[in-house]
C-alpha cells in the first residue's frame, strides 16, 4: 500500500528504480521478489484494486504478457536471513496461476472507458479464446453506452492499430480476432465528422492496413496516392459540413496541422478562395491555437503553385495589419521569393522577420546560401545560420564560413539552450575551412580554442592549436597563467587579464581542457613528424624559465611532463623516444617526472575490467622491462618509468584485494 501510495504520482526523471518498479517487481507472476506465498500475492493484488485502482491496473496488465521477459533480483539485505532464499523463479504452473487471477481481475473491472479497453485489446494475443470474446464483449458494450465521440474515437484507433496495421500482421492475428475487430471498428464509428477523420491526421505518417501489406507486389506509391486520396475526401467533407471552425478544430487536435495545410490546397480550397482562407487563420491569435494556424498556412502555401503563391501573398500584404503581415511572411516558404516581400516592407517587420524566422535546412544546390548567412548573421543570429547551411558547408564562401563559426561562438543575442549545434559539423565545417586558402593557421588554431570541448574525439580535432602551442613557449605560458594561480604574489602582465566575468570561467574551462589534451611533442617537424632534440630542448628551457618568471614554476614543469608522455616509443621498442629521453634527463625535473606518471595514467582512458590486477601487472611489467633498459645511459628516465611500473604494481594489488572482497560477500 505505502508503494502503491507512491505510485499514485507520475515520476518523470530518467531513474530507473521508482516506486512503481518496486511494485511490480513484487508482483512479478514468474520472479516475484517477495517469501509470499501465491494465496497471500494473489490477496495482495486483489487488494489492491480495489484501494489504488489505477496503479493496480498498471500491475495487472503485465502479468498478461506471454513473450520473453526479463527481471532483476530486488536488493536484499545482507546482514539477516530475512527471506532467505526467496525472489527466484517460481514454477510454470504457479507462475500461470497468478497471471490468471490478474486476466480474472480485469475481466470484471467494475468501470471500463477506453484506455482499460485498449490495453485489454494490446494485450488480446496473450489471452485464451474464450477469453478474448469477453474482451470483445465488454467492447460492444461499452460501446452501446458511450455517446463520447473523442473517448470512442481512441479505442477505435487501439482497434486499428491493433488489428489492422503491419504490428498487427507481424503478431499473426487469427482471421476470427480480425473478423471481431472490425466489427468493433465500425460500430465505434464516431458520428461528428470531425472526430471521425482523426486519426488520417494524427500524425505525419499514417500506417499501412494489413490489406495493404498482405498484396506482395505493395506498392508505396500508390499507397501514398491513396492515403493522400483519402485525406483529400476527409477534408472536403469537413469544409462541406462545417467550414472553417471545423477545419480549427481538426488543427487543435491534430500533430500534423502543415499536412492539413497542404491538403487543404491540394484540391479542397479553390485558388480563388485562398487569400480569404489564410486570412481566417491569422485571425487566430491564442498563443497556442495561433501556431498550430502557423503550421497550417505554412503547409498551405508550400502547396500552392508558385505564380498562385506570389499573387496570394500580395493581395494579403495589402489588407492585413503588420502583425499578421508578419506571420504570413514567416509561414512562406523560406527562400527569394519571400525575402522581397519582407524587404518591401516596413523596417520593423523586417527587422521581426529575420530576428524570429525558423529556416528549415537549406540544400547544398539553393543558390541563396550566402545570402542566408549574410541576413541571418545582421540580424545576430550565427547558430541559426550555421544550423540553416550545415548540410552545405562545402558551398559557403570562406569568409562567410570564418565569420559563422567566429560569432557562433562570441555572440549571445541568441536565447540559451536553442539551436544548439552538432560536434560533427563543427568538426566538418572547420576542416572545409583547412583546405581553403586565404586562411591563417593562427585563425584555424583560435576557432579551434573556441569549439575545444565540441572537438573532443572529433575527426578534425585540434592540429592547429597544438602546433601554435608548442611552437610558442610564449602561448604556452599565456594558456597555464589562464588555468593556475601564481604561487607568489606577483602580478601578470594586463594582456593576460580576462575583465569580462561572464566569460572568464568558460575561457579558464577551455584553458584548462586544452592543458590535457596537447598530444604533440615540441619540436615535431611539420613535414616527417620526427623530433628534434635541439627544438625541444629550447622550449621546454623557455617555458620553464617563463613559468618561473610568472610564479607558475611546479605546475609548470608538471604541466611539461604531461605533454611528455605523449611521446612515442623510440626506435629501439623503449619508451620515451631518445629526443624526450635526452632532454628529460639533462633537466632532471623531479616535477616534469609526476607530470608524465600523470600523463601516462590518464593517456589509459576508458578500458575493459577482468577480475583482478592481471591487466596493471602486464603494464608494470612493461614499464619495468623499459626501466631496465634505460637504467645505465639515463638513469633519471628510468627511475621516472620505474616509478610508473609501482604505480601500476599498487592498483594491481588494490584490485586483488577489491576481488577477494566482492566473492566473499557474493557468495
Amino acid at each position: 500500500m505505502i508503494l502503491a501510495k507512491l505510485a499514485e504520482r507520475k515520476i518523470t526523471d530518467n531513474w530507473a528504480n521508482k516506486p512503481d518498479k518496486s511494485l511490480l517487481s513484487i508482483f512479478r507472476s514468474w520472479m516475484p521478489q517477495t517469501a509470499a506465498s501465491l494465496d497471500q500475492r494473489k490477496k495482495a493484488l486483489e487488494s489492491l484494486t480495489k484501494r489504488s485502482p489505477r496503479v493496480g491496473w498498471q500491475v495487472c496488465l503485465p502479468q498478461l504478457f506471454t513473450g520473453p521477459q526479463t527481471g532483476d533480483y530486488n536488493h536484499r539485505p545482507r546482514w539477516r536471513n530475512d527471506a532467505s532464499g526467496a525472489g527466484q523463479p517460481v514454477t510454470r504452473r504457479e507462475a500461470y496461476e497468478f497471471a490468471r487471477k490478474a486476466l480474472d481481475l480485469v475481466l470484471a473491472w467494475s468501470v471500463h472507458d477506453e484506455n482499460t479497453l485498449g490495453d485489454l485489446v494490446g494485450s488480446l494475443q496473450d489471452m485464451p479464446e474464450e477469453d478474448q470474446k469477453k474482451v470483445w464483449d465488454l467492447i460492444n458494450s461499452w460501446a452501446e453506452t458511450e455517446q463520447d465521440d473523442s473517448r470512442r474515437a481512441i479505442l477505435r484507433e487501439g482497434i486499428r492499430r491493433f488489428a489492422f496495421t503491419r504490428r498487427g500482421r507481424n503478431r499473426g492475428i487469427k482471421n476470427d480476432t480480425k473478423d471481431r475487430a472490425r466489427d468493433a471498428y465500425t460500430v465505434l464509428t464516431p458520428r461528428e465528422v470531425v472526430i471521425r477523420h482523426q486519426w488520417l491526421f494524427a500524425a505525419h505518417w499514417v500506417e499501412e492496413s494489413s490489406d495493404e501489406l498482405e498484396d506482395e507486389a505493395y506498392d508505396y506509391q500508390k499507397r501514398d496516392e491513396r492515403i493522400r486520396q483519402l485525406r483529400v475526401d476527409a477534408l472536403n467533407e469537413i469544409w462541406r459540413e462545417r467550414g472553417f471552425e471545423r477545419i480549427q478544430a481538426l488543427v487543435a487536435t491534430s500533430g500534423a496541422a502543415s499536412t492539413i495545410g497542404w491538403h487543404l490546397a491540394d484540391g479542397v480550397i479553390e485558388a480563388s478562395g485562398a487569400a480569404e482562407f489564410i486570412k481566417q487563420c491569422l485571425t487566430v491569435d491564442d498563443t497556442t491555437a495561433a501556431n498550430k494556424m502557423d503550421e497550417l498556412v505554412a503547409g498551405f502555401l508550400s502547396k500552392l503553385e508558385a505564380d498562385i503563391r506570389l499573387e496570394t501573398t500580395r493581395a494579403l500584404i495589402a489588407i492585413l495589419q503588420p502583425s499578421q503581415v508578419c506571420r504570413l511572411l514567416k509561414c512562406s516558404p523560406f527562400q527569394r521569393e519571400t525575402w522581397l516581400h519582407v524587404d518591401s516592407q516596413e523596417q520593423e517587420i523586417r527587422d521581426q522577420y529575420w530576428r524570429e524566422i525558423h529556416p528549415g535546412c537549406l540544400h547544398p544546390e539553393a543558390p541563396e546560401i550566402n545570402e542566408v548567412i549574410d541576413r541571418l548573421l545582421e540580424a545576430r543570429r550565427p547558430r541559426v545560420a550555421f544550423r540553416a547551411v550545415h548540410f552545405a558547408l562545402e558551398q559557403v564562401e570562406t569568409s562567410r564560413l570564418r565569420r559563422i563559426l567566429h560569432e557562433v561562438g562570441t555572440c549571445d543575442s541568441e536565447p540559451a539552450g536553442t539551436y544548439q549545434l552538432d560536434a560533427y559539423y563543427i568538426s566538418s565545417a572547420l576542416g572545409v575551412l583547412q583546405g581553403r586558402s586565404g586562411v591563417t593557421p593562427e585563425e584555424m588554431a583560435q576557432l579551434e580554442f573556441q569549439f575545444i570541448r565540441a572537438l573532443d574525439h572529433s575527426e578534425h580535432g585540434i592540429p592547429n592549436l597544438q602546433r601554435q602551442l608548442v611552437k610558442s613557449p610564449g602561448l604556452f605560458m599565456q594558456v597555464l597563467a589562464l588555468t593556475f594561480r601564481r604561487s607568489d604574489d606577483g602580478e601578470d602582465p594586463p594582456a593576460w587579464r580576462l575583465d569580462d566575468v561572464e566569460h572568464k570561467e568558460a575561457v579558464c574551462s577551455a584553458a584548462y581542457t586544452l592543458l590535457n589534451k596537447i598530444q604533440r611533442i615540441p619540436g615535431t617537424d611539420d613535414n616527417d613528424g620526427t623530433i628534434k632534440t635541439a627544438d625541444l630542448r629550447a622550449w621546454i628551457i623557455e617555458v620553464r624559465s617563463l613559468c618561473r618568471e610568472y610564479g607558475r614554476a611546479e605546475i609548470g614543469d608538471q604541466k611539461i611532463g604531461q605533454i611528455l608522455a605523449a611521446a612515442p616509443v623510440g626506435d629501439d621498442g623503449v619508451w620515451p623516444c631518445v629526443p624526450v629521453r635526452e632532454v628529460s634527463e639533462e633537466i632532471g625535473s623531479p616535477d616534469i617526472a609526476i607530470g608524465m606518471g600523470i600523463g601516462v595514467y590518464n593517456a589509459r582512458g576508458v578500458y575493459a575490467r577482468g577480475e583482478g590486477g592481471a591487466q596493471e601487472r602486464e603494464l608494470a611489467a612493461q614499464y619495468r622491462t623499459w626501466s631496465g633498459q634505460l637504467a645505465f645511459e639515463y638513469p633519471y628516465v628510468a627511475n621516472l618509468v620505474e616509478q610508473i611500473a609501482a604505480k601500476y604494481d599498487r592498483e594491481a594489488a588494490w584490485e586483488d584485494s577489491e576481488t577477494a572482497v566482492r566473492r566473499r560477500l557474493r557468495y
